[in-house]
């Protein structure tokens, strides 16, 4: 897989954290790159998993509360609109 080199930033005290975990592994002094390039992937499965869950509980939901679905899509849009978030989530199936 290609790869591509960019800088972030992270807060000193995960960044020794992390420095700390690689040099003391017990596979062996790894790289930090390659402990960041693990978590971003974990991190990307558990969101993918959670997507996953979200969308299958919505089409249950429709399937079989179909005017109660939409009652409670109305009330969390009117909640977004109070606490002024936007609705770059609309028309995706958790909206």
């Amino acid at each position: 897989m290609a790869k591509k080199k960019l800088t972030i930033t992270i807060d000193n005290g995960r960044v020794e954290a992390i420095e700390d975990l690689v040099s003391s592994s017990a596979a062996g002094p790894g790289s930090v790159s390659a402990w960041i390039e693990d978590a971003v992937k974990a991190k990307l499965e558990q969101a993918e998993r959670a997507e996953r869950a979200i969308d299958w509980l919505v089409s249950r939901a429709q399937a079989e509360h179909p005017g109660e679905w939409e009652q409670a899509l109305e009330a969390v849009r009117a909640a977004d609109e109070r606490h002024g978030f936007t609705s770059a989530g609309e028309g995706q199936s958790a909206a």
